[in-house]
């Protein structure tokens, strides 16, 4: 494990040579999820492989303070990472919260993205309405114990205030991006048939002519264990970004 230098410090794990890769987790996960779920091994032959743990997750640093979670906090945690690590662009992938951050990026440093790959998040409403109106933090983690003990079970009180700050970011309305899935960076969307984003991000999709991988699991399931064949789709996506900036 390494950590990038000054505030808001990101720790981060690192494997394999080439163009970079940035893969961004969801809430209450850290980076070793790319790890456990085999893209890191699947990507790490041909790339640069760098999964963070994002503000207030794993080992990177948390403060009790909301300012320090916005979208655009975050983002330059990524930039900085970028920069120490010497590279001027990278693919970045996201799940989830990941996904937002990466939408962040592609708002406030597309020149600095070679292709974004955005996984179970509807980049037009983000967090999802229920019966009940908008999803909130108390119900969130209700259904988080309940369905992913494994990621509740061990949260310390600083842990969940940390996550409630971050949750609190993502309910926030970024009402203009819809108009970043126009820009000209190369994105792949990806979502599980049994997400409840599947249906948005298809129709995302096609109105905008994105690529679209279906994969077959839920919201979590698809990114914990996701099949060969959503992984190559994914990889060969990435690597086929890499021969067009070559060749064009």
């Amino acid at each position: 494990m390494s950590t990038t230098r000054g505030n808001s410090r990101l720790s981060y794990r690192s494997e394999g040579k080439g163009p970079l890769v940035i893969m961004l987790h969801g809430l209450l996960m850290d980076g070793q999820c790319w790890v456990d779920n085999g893209f890191v091994s699947a990507f790490s032959p041909f790339f640069r492989v760098v999964c963070p743990d994002l503000i207030g997750h794993g080992d990177s640093d948390r403060v009790d303070g909301q300012d320090f979670y916005t979208r655009e906090n975050q983002v330059l945690t990524i930039v900085k990472l970028m920069d120490e690590m010497g590279y001027d662009k990278a693919h970045v992938m996201g799940y989830s919260a990941g996904a937002w951050l990466a939408m962040g990026l592609l708002d406030s440093y597309p020149e600095r993205l070679t292709s974004v790959v955005l996984g179970g998040w509807d980049c037009l409403n983000g967090i999802p309405e229920t019966p009940f109106g908008k999803l909130s933090f108390a119900m969130f983690m209700d259904y988080a114990r309940e369905t992913a003990p494994e990621l509740t079970q061990s949260l310390s009180p600083a842990d969940e205030r940390s996550a409630e700050c971050f949750f609190n970011e993502l309910s926030k309305q970024f009402k203009d991006d819809g108009k970043l899935l126009a820009r000209s960076t190369p994105k792949l969307f990806w979502a599980g048939a049994n997400d409840p984003y599947y249906t948005s991000m298809f129709e995302l999709a096609q109105k905008h002519a994105i690529r679209f991988v279906a994969g077959k699991g839920d919201h979590l399931g698809e990114v914990n264990h996701p099949d060969r064949e959503t992984a190559t789709h994914i990889l060969n996506f990435v690597k086929a970004r890499c021969l067009s900036g070559i060749n064009g």
